[in-house]
């Protein structure tokens, strides 16, 4: 790699690269535990000189700064890990490429430029529809319902459910239709200190009118920092 990060660990110099990923298709079904042992098989299969922890349990470091919630897609996703020599970026994306399932694909490597405790928000799109209603009113009545002064749901947390407001935390949002889908584009809070999935939203919305919807399409498009620029 150009301008590796290197760090000493007990004496050792490790190079400590992030990897970023496509998550799609049939992967997007993949849970995050799964997936954090698929890239650590996918690791050891590629035959890269991957960095183990120290002590008594040493395991592949492997470490996602903003995990992807189950049947997301996600096109700018990320992790970071360790190799114990400095070898080509070529090289280790073709290594780690060829031991990835499909609809998991790594798209670059670098250098950490960020920490993840950077992170404040993330962008998404969705397509979603309702039985036996018209796209154009299934699109009016989530337009009114993203109009309310606030929209009251229920999140789980680690003390229990938590009724909270999302209305202050939507920092920009776009609807339209698409064929016979209603399309939202949104920004929402994400990262160590807060996190809102778009799905809490429209799943509020769903349950106060009384219907199921269907997602054609739920994708994160980008993770943001506090400062507007993409996580790097």
């Amino acid at each position: 790699m150009d301008n590796p990060k290197i760090i000493v660990v007990e004496g050792t110099p490790v190079y400590d690269i992030r990897a970023f990923y496509r998550k799609e298709g049939r992967a997007k079904y993949i849970s995050h535990l799964d997936l954090y042992r698929t890239i650590q098989r996918s690791f050891q299969r590629s035959k890269l000189p991957i960095w183990f922890t120290q002590g008594f349990n040493p395991h592949i470091y492997l470490t996602f700064a903003l995990p992807i919630a189950l049947g997301y897609e996600g096109v700018e996703e990320s992790f970071d890990f360790r190799l114990r020599e400095n070898l080509p970026e070529e090289e280790i994306l073709s290594r780690l490429n060829a031991a990835l399932p499909e609809g998991i694909v790594i798209s670059r490597i670098a250098a950490p430029q960020k920490k993840a405790e950077e992170i404040e928000k993330a962008e998404y799109s969705l397509l979603f529809s309702a039985k036996d209603i018209p796209a154009g009113k299934l699109l009016a009545d989530f337009d009114a319902f993203l109009a309310q002064d606030a929209i009251l749901t229920e999140k789980r947390t680690k003390k229990g459910p938590k009724e909270i407001d999302l209305k202050p935390g939507i920092f920009a949002s776009k609807t339209g239709l698409s064929g016979d889908a209603v399309a939202l584009e949104i920004t929402l809070p994400a990262g160590i200190f807060q996190n809102i999935n778009p799905t809490l939203l429209t799943d509020a919305f769903a349950a106060g009118k009384g219907i199921a919807l269907d997602y054609r399409l739920i994708r994160r498009n980008a993770v943001l920092c506090k400062d507007g620029s993409r996580f790097a």
